[in-house]
């Protein structure tokens, strides 16, 4: 991101019999004749941040995030930490418990590149920022943390990794503040709301027609193979069936230097492993297996729940250029297995 310019921030005179005495009485008291009040300028929202506040804020998160890390213990997040972002972090360490350390928690880092701060009256308010690479890691990460009202401190509440060779738009520095945008704002080639809905409708569907709106992107082109290799493995026992769906209370967005949106969202994605042929054999394998600890062998089926954070960079209304996707990436949330019997058609969601 790079900075751009800031936004700031006759009386009629009736006329009388005796002119002269009119001249000498105005002439007498021109001093006293109250003047109008000008009406009060109107003026943008300021920042809500300051440098030397954000500062401490990150390292302040970034210092709690490696104290829960080290102990697996989610409980130790809960004061930096809060929403989708403790949502995914507790997953994660659900799954490193699981494996025995095998599977490591994403590395994260508050240490910035660029920040975007809101310019705001209201609250909640947000803080967007793109990361340095963490250690152990290859790619830097969007943040965005969120201050709920007054008496709140700032908590993360949002992280995804960014893409190879993503390129986020031009905000306004941290000094001048970004407006906040309402999932519903207008304004643009599609609301906020709408943008994290179609992706999702995308994910379900790669041939849809809502891909027109976006670039193409590595996650999904990563994402439909995976799906697609799942169910060339366990359609000689059952099917995979998938849904997805915007996370409610997810979406938050910030005005670009062009008149766009930086857009974050969290789809739930829900994959359902079904055995359909009596006597064969089906599991779960990778993480799937490893959280189903013991026994991964699915009877009836299995559901598994997959928290999918994506970053947009929306263009204005009447632009001709697509919606980038920034940022995308996916935790396995949870895994369960129902009791429904494998002759049971009813389905449950649409088909992915």
């Amino acid at each position: 991101m790079t900075g751009a310019t800031p936004h700031p921030r006759h009386r009629g005179a009736r006329l009388a019999a005796g002119a002269a005495v009119t001249a000498l009485l105005l002439a007498g008291c021109a001093e006293d004749v109250p003047q109008p009040a000008p009406e009060p300028a109107a003026t943008a929202p300021l920042p809500v941040l300051d440098e030397d506040r954000i500062e401490r804020i990150l390292a302040d998160v970034e210092e709690t995030v490696d104290e829960a890390d080290a102990a697996l213990d989610p409980d130790l997040l809960t004061d930096r930490v809060t929403g989708p972002a403790l949502a995914m972090r507790q997953a994660e360490y659900r799954l490193s418990a699981a494996s025995d350390g095998e599977r490591t928690p994403t590395p994260l880092t508050t240490n910035s590149q660029v920040e975007v701060v809101a310019a705001t009256d209201e609250w909640p308010r947000s803080l967007y920022v793109v990361s340095h690479v963490p250690d152990d890691a290859n790619l830097p990460l969007l943040l965005v943390l969120t201050q709920d009202d007054a008496r709140s401190q700032y908590k993360l509440w949002f992280w995804t990794t960014l893409l190879p060779g993503a390129q986020t738009p031009s905000t306004a520095r941290p000094d001048a503040g970004s407006p906040q945008l309402a999932p519903d704002a207008e304004g643009l080639v599609a609301t906020p709301q709408e943008t994290v809905a179609r992706y999702a409708e995308l994910l379900a569907d790669p041939d849809s027609e809502v891909s027109a709106l976006f670039a193409e992107d590595p996650f999904r082109t990563g994402y439909a193979e995976i799906i697609s290799a799942l169910r060339k493995t366990v359609e000689v026992a059952g099917e995979v069936r998938a849904s997805y769906e915007v996370r409610e209370g997810s979406v938050s967005a910030m005005q670009t230097a062009e008149g766009g949106a930086l857009v974050v969202g969290v789809i739930d994605a829900r994959l359902t492993l079904r055995r359909t042929v009596e006597g064969s054999t089906l599991e779960a394998g990778g993480d799937l297996g490893i959280l189903m600890e013991q026994d991964p062998r699915i009877d009836n089926e299995a559901g598994a729940h997959y928290l999918v954070p994506v970053a947009f960079s929306v263009p204005p209304e009447g632009s001709e250029e697509p919606v980038a996707v920034l940022g995308a990436t996916q935790v396995l949330a949870n895994v369960g297995e129902s009791e429904r019997p494998p002759e049971d058609e009813e389905e449950d969601g649409g088909e992915g």
